[in-house]
């Protein structure tokens, strides 16, 4: 009796029986949008942190409702959809900032699809992200609207932990990395820094690691002036704009007193020189053996360099040839300064 040949397969298909994806699979999915364009990836996880007091809440405000309202974020082109703002420290001051920022744009913002959670919750615990999720995929059904931008204002509100825990800030960036997945969509963490702002974001190391964007947001050199920097970007360069407050005159409360509040200027959004605003320890004139080292790093490229083969090759360089620990303080300060990036292995890479 003859038997048929056996019938043969590509590898792309073999490899698919077995649960692969394979080249033609990446090859045909889109590219990936922005959510902001040059600031934030459509899906992804985001940290935006700085001073107490400094105005984050009002920038990540502005962009909650710029979404929502089809509007350039920062005078850059921006998804439209809908919002979710965590609202946990300052909720009693929301109303006076949604009103000052709808009387800036002239705009009628009560039928906007944005939604706010106003109690703390933790977010590590799998109990409490996981119907927090359905729930939000319940809301996007219902509406026919897509999640675009989701808000948790604050982070220390919303790990039940303790921040300097590598453990607990993991557990974190983990429950919100498989919320922005799920939803696709962007889900900015609003963090401080600590005392001294030069070292970047409060607490574990791993805010530098685990998130696909830093933005680090300074004092400019007016009142209502701000600086707001990249310091980290996955797949994008880096970025530094000029944030510009505006006060605003909301009404008056039941004693007759006027209420005011602030709101993001229309103006904002000037491109400033990210190389001389990447992080506030950078200083416009860098030293000879500051420039040596960080050229060192930008040559290794996406290979990057381990702390141990950095000062090899910057004392090979000439840095500190005479005094080894120069070319490890110097490295030392770029990292804590946020002008370097740092993996969880310990590799480090020009950003």
């Amino acid at each position: 009796m003859h038997m048929p040949p056996p019938q043969h397969f590509s590898f792309a298909n073999a490899a698919k029986t077995y649960g692969f994806t394979t080249l033609p699979d990446l090859l045909g999915r889109e590219y990936p949008l922005h959510l902001v364009r040059g600031l934030f990836p459509q899906i992804g996880t985001s940290v935006l942190f700085g001073a107490p007091g400094l105005g984050k809440s009002f920038i990540a405000l502005d962009i909650a409702l710029s979404v929502a309202a089809g509007l350039d974020v920062f005078g850059r082109p921006a998804l439209q959809g809908s919002a979710i703002y965590l609202s946990t420290e300052g909720k009693t001051g929301m109303r006076a900032r949604a009103e000052a920022w709808a009387l800036s744009r002239g705009l009628d913002i009560a039928d906007l699809p944005i939604a706010l959670i106003e109690e703390p919750m933790n977010l590590r615990d799998p109990a409490v992200a996981t119907p927090l999720i359905d729930r939000l995929n319940r809301l996007v059904d219902k509406s026919g609207i897509p999640c675009r931008f989701i808000c948790i204002d604050t982070m220390s509100q919303c790990l039940f932990g303790d921040e300097n825990s590598q453990d607990v800030m993991t557990q974190f960036a983990a429950a919100a990395t498989k919320m922005a997945s799920v939803l696709e969509t962007q889900v900015c963490v609003i963090h401080h820094t600590g005392k001294d702002e030069s070292k970047g974001a409060r607490g574990s190391s791993v805010v530098n690691g685990n998130y696909d964007t830093l933005l680090q947001l300074g004092a400019g050199e007016g009142e209502f002036e701000l600086t707001l920097r990249t310091g980290k970007q996955k797949n994008g360069k880096k970025a530094a704009i000029s944030i510009i407050l505006e006060e605003v005159s909301c009404g008056a409360d039941r004693d007759g007193e006027e209420v005011r509040s602030l709101a993001v200027s229309i103006e904002s959004g000037e491109t400033l020189d990210a190389d001389t605003l990447s992080a506030p320890s950078r200083s416009k004139s860098l030293s000879h053996n500051t420039k040596t080292v960080l050229r060192i790093l930008e040559e290794a490229g996406a290979v990057g360099l381990n702390s141990l083969q950095w000062r090899k090759l910057a004392q090979d360089a000439g840095v500190g040839p005479e005094r080894p620990a120069t070319a490890r303080d110097i490295i030392k300060q770029l990292d804590e300064g946020q002008c370097v990036r740092k993996d969880a292995q310990g590799r480090y890479f020009s950003i």
